[in-house]
This record gives C-alpha cells, sequence and structure tokens, in this order.
C-alpha cells in the first residue's frame, strides 16, 4: 500500500551494522514491528529522523524494494529527495517505476528561493508521483502560507509534515485553517502535537513516533473523546520523553536501543553522530521501556 496518510506516522529509524553498512533485515524487523502496531497509521521511509542525507542513491532503492517486497497493511511513503536535484529526480523515476505513486519531497539545498522550490516541485510532478512536502526543521526555503497555496495548485499535492519551531507555530496553524481542506497538515513536532490537534492538525510525525506511538494514539484518542485533560497529562509526558530520549546528543541510537527492548532485530549504529550509546544512557532507556511497558 502507498498512500497518503494522516494519524501517528512513524519516520522509521535506520539501521545499520556495526561497520555502519545498511542492514536491510534490519530495515524489515523495523518496519514489520511498526507495520504489526495498531497504534501506527502510517510509515515514512528511507532515511527519516534526520538521516536522509545519510543514505547513497543505491541503499534508498534497496529500502524501497524491501518495502514493496513485505507488502506492509501500513500506509506508508518512501523519501525520494536527497541533497542535490538530480539525484532526487533519479530516485523519484526509480520509485515510480517499481510502482511507487506518492513521494515525499524534502527540499534539496540548490531550493533557496520560492522560484527555486517551484522549479523543481514541478520537476519531481512531471515524473508522474502525488507528492507529500516533508519541510523540516532545517528546510532551506521554509514555505508562507501562500506559497504553500500556489504549490498545492499545481495538482497532486497531498499534504505537509511541517516541523515547525515554536515562532513558526502562527504559520503551522495557518496552514491547517486556511489549507486543511485540501491537503493533510500534519505536525512534524511531537511536542507541539496536542496544540495542533486543537485546530485540526491531520496527524503527527516525530522522532519519537518510533518509540511512543501508543502515547501519541492516545492523545489523539482522549481529544476526540473531549477528555482534554488525559490530552494534556500525555503530552506532558510526551515531552519529558522528548528530552529524556535525546540526552548526551544520541536520540538516534536511543531509540534503536529502545526498539531492540521491544525485539526488533536491529543494533544502535548511526551515521548521523557516530556515537556509542553510555552505560548510564542504556540504563535509563531500559528504565523508561519498564515505565512504558508496566502494566502489559
Amino acid at each position: 500500500m502507498n498512500n497518503p496518510f494522516k494519524g501517528i506516522v512513524v519516520p522509521t529509524v535506520t539501521p545499520y551494522r556495526p561497520d555502519l553498512s545498511l542492514d536491510l533485515d534490519g530495515v524489515e524487523s523495523v518496519l514489520a514491528y511498526f507495520d504489526q502496531n495498531p497504534a501506527v497509521d502510517g510509515l515514512f521511509i528511507t532515511g527519516a529522523t534526520g538521516e536522509y542525507d545519510q543514505l547513497s542513491f543505491d541503499e534508498r532503492c534497496q529500502i524501497i524494494d524491501r518495502a514493496l517486497a513485505m507488502q506492509l497493511k501500513k500506509d506508508w511513503l518512501p523519501n525520494t529527495t536527497s541533497l542535490d536535484i538530480e539525484q532526487s529526480l533519479r530516485l523519484t523515476r526509480y520509485a515510480i517505476s517499481r510502482g511507487v505513486s506518492t513521494v515525499g519531497v524534502i527540499f534539496p539545498r540548490e531550493c533557496q528561493t520560492f522560484a527555486d522550490v517551484k522549479r523543481f516541485l514541478k520537476q519531481i510532478l512531471d515524473l508522474g508521483p502525488t507528492v507529500f512536502i516533508y519541510q523540516t526543521g532545517n528546510s532551506p526555503y521554509p514555505l508562507s502560507v501562500s506559497e504553500l497555496g500556489d504549490l498545492i495548485g499545481l495538482g497532486r499535492g497531498a499534504g505537509i509534515k511541517d516541523s515547525c519551531s515554536g515562532r513558526d507555530m502562527v504559520r503551522h496553524l495557518r496552514y491547517i485553517t486556511e489549507l486543511g481542506d485540501r491537503i493533510a497538515v500534519i505536525q512534524g513536532v511531537e511536542m507541539l502535537y496536542l496544540s495542533s490537534l486543537v485546530m485540526g492538525v491531520s496527524g503527527v510525525i516525530g522522532g519519537g513516533c518510533n518509540v511512543y506511538p501508543e502515547l501519541l494514539q492516545r492523545i489523539r484518542q482522549s481529544f476526540a473523546n473531549n477528555d482534554l485533560a488525559a490530552a494534556r497529562r500525555d503530552q506532558a509526558l510526551v515531552n519529558d520523553l522528548v528530552e529524556r530520549l535525546y540526552e548526551e546528543g544520541t536520540g538516534n541510537e536511543a531509540m534503536k536501543y529502545y526498539l531492540s527492548l521491544c525485539g526488533v532485530c536491529l543494533g544502535t549504529a548511526s551515521r548521523k553522530t557516530r556515537t556509542m550509546l553510555s552505560d548510564g544512557k542504556k540504563k535509563r532507556i531500559q528504565a523508561l521501556y519498564q515505565q512504558l511497558h508496566a502494566g502489559n
């Protein structure tokens, strides 16, 4: 299945072997784990959690092929863009040739103006896919509300994942209120999920979704049931857990270690930071695991 998604979306971690080569069996274990998790509504693959610039063209092709071979039940999207335009177009062509219909788009570094962004997106759209814009916190060109509306007008725009900072929250909320009836607007910072949910956001994507999708699903359900007090409590817990995950600058490693405690077959190596988890951090992640699984 390869469709636009809503709800709780996991930007899946990328497993590596100790020598930092891509671990495709680990990739399959991660995808299978989340595909079977009822709290998860969708997956964003091929270099999520800030590792898209760490994967080669061939490695991302291999991940896409593995996901297709698995015939995942969940909605999923591959990121087919990179740091340069030519490789982005090449990978998008490959994904389409394999039957992928919707792709995630991160604007390459060459996109320094809106004219650059629009030209690039037209090139992607000319290849035939539906696109889901993945606006990261360090996007080379964050879109204004009117600019996003202009891009939607090009056609086949499914939505946007917006990793907004606190100062950009007004822009994010305007995405929802002014464009949310035309596209899916997804919050890319899980600490701000409830704030966006109040305004009608379609879902949430954040690194911590690898660890606590059930908690974010509880926020969603509590809000739907008008239990704002419960939603606030769980949002406060999410915000605390984010701090704990990213202590010592080893967030990706911590997420991978947590998943290994859940039975996923992967190591903790990361090309992004190349930092080993300390023994103290491992003990804290073990405690976090016990906390989230208490009563299970």
